[in-house]
């Protein structure tokens, strides 16, 4: 039966617990605008809803439920007797006139208290060796987080420094390019001046042997008389221009071997050094380091 306070939250007119319950000009409470008491009806089109009402008429049904509820699962459901002892050999609550039936005849009976108790203290020693396997995987999950936490790190650092020793074997080929072409440049700066020189002085060769041969041509075309008077001047400036010949200049052209025979192996020999240099000075233990380097560089086919 429904307490004073549980009455209040009966409709007067279905004696049914509320819902959606709203506010009314006269302060009753009704689904729609007519109130079910007074019939009179609200001005409001849409009268607010009264959520303080709702939320305790749903507590007090949700209530009523869980003690129907519990009180049909502590009751015999043959002798709808309370349920106060525990057959160990069917292991289920049972009531008292269960204790002196047939079909519980000569069964261990315990108090259902007692009988609770030990059956947790037993559940509770079977949940042990869970608890430490759960304890286990807890920690073998830290564990694998931890590892992969490593790998990310290691994985970063390795990163590093195979970026840092590109970087390094770049700036070194950088440096060995630019002396290989600064030595080839210097090289042709030095031959083509003295190529320069030599057509210079091979010029005035020319103009000088020119003007003789023209010279000599002149006098060639005189008179006997005159011819005869400049003959032994045209002689003498004949047999100086003889003899003097145009020397060939040797190693003039670029020595191509000079600058790409051998060019791969040679640069490597040479990033071997620098790069066994650079670890001595940068690297705590640098031998592994320079003999790994080493071993690596020696795979490239030159």
């Amino acid at each position: 039966m429904a307490s004073a306070s549980d009455e209040n939250l009966h409709c007067p007119v279905c004696h049914g617990i509320f819902q959606d319950p709203v506010l009314l000009s006269c302060s009753h409470k009704n689904t729609n605008q007519d109130c079910p008491l007074c019939r009179k009806r609200s001005l409001q089109n849409n009268p607010p809803e009264n959520l303080a009402l709702r939320n305790v008429c749903q507590d007090f049904l949700q209530k009523r439920k869980e003690r129907a509820l519990t009180s049909s699962e502590s009751r015999c459901s043959v002798h709808a007797e309370e349920l106060k002892l525990f057959c160990l050999n069917d292991e289920q609550p049972v009531c008292v006139v269960c204790l002196h039936s047939e079909t519980h005849r000569n069964h261990s009976i315990r108090p259902i208290d007692e009988a609770a108790r030990d059956i947790k203290e037993g559940l509770q020693e079977q949940l042990e060796p869970l608890r430490n396997k759960l304890e286990l995987f807890n920690d073998s999950k830290e564990n694998y987080d931890q590892t992969a936490k490593d790998i990310d790190g290691q994985a970063e650092d390795t990163e590093k420094q195979i970026k840092d020793t590109f970087s390094m074997l770049r700036n070194i080929l950088e440096k060995e390019e630019k002396a290989r072409l600064d030595a080839l440049k210097e090289e042709k700066q030095q031959k083509s001046e003295m190529m320069r020189t030599q057509c210079e002085a091979l010029d005035k060769e020319i103009e000088a042997l020119s003007d003789t041969i023209r010279g000599t041509n002149e006098v060639l075309r005189a008179t006997d008389h005159s011819f005869l008077q400049k003959y032994n001047a045209a002689v003498e400036l004949v047999h100086c221009f003889m003899l003097d010949h145009p020397q060939l200049i040797q190693g003039v052209t670029r020595d191509v071997d000079k600058h790409l025979k051998n060019l791969p192996f040679n640069i490597v020999e040479r990033m071997k050094m620098k790069i066994t240099h650079t670890l001595i000075q940068t690297t705590a233990d640098p031998e592994p380091a320079a003999l790994y380097l080493g071993d690596y560089l020696s795979r490239f086919e030159i």
